[in-house]
């Protein structure tokens, strides 16, 4: 039976960050390329957006349930590590298998 894919959120949350990413810069680029002065009003206005974008993105990391445990996937109590690759409760890798753990070795 195809169950849904328990990773899902992580890469949504990886998209879109890389595209966020992608879209600051590519627009920092045609500010400073087309002369813009960097004081106006829409520099300003694109400034603040980026900041609360990241605001938003730790926020909404922060809250991201581990598949297999189901405790904060990067948060283990005061101690928020946003780039690991396992989970800071029970130590499931990210984007593993979830019952390669339960499979026996052959």
């Amino acid at each position: 039976m195809n169950q849904p894919d328990p990773w899902r959120y992580h890469r949504i949350l990886k998209r879109v960050s890389v595209v966020s990413i992608l879209v600051f810069f590519l627009t920092s680029a045609f500010v400073f390329l087309a002369g813009i002065d960097t004081g106006s009003l829409v520099v300003r206005v694109l400034g603040y957006g980026w900041m609360l974008l990241v605001v938003v993105m730790l926020t909404v990391t922060h809250e991201v349930r581990c598949p297999q445990c189901g405790h904060r996937f990067y948060a283990n109590g005061s101690w928020f590590k946003q780039m690991t690759k396992r989970c800071l409760h029970c130590e499931q890798e990210k984007y593993a298998d979830l019952d390669a753990r339960l499979k026996p070795e052959v």
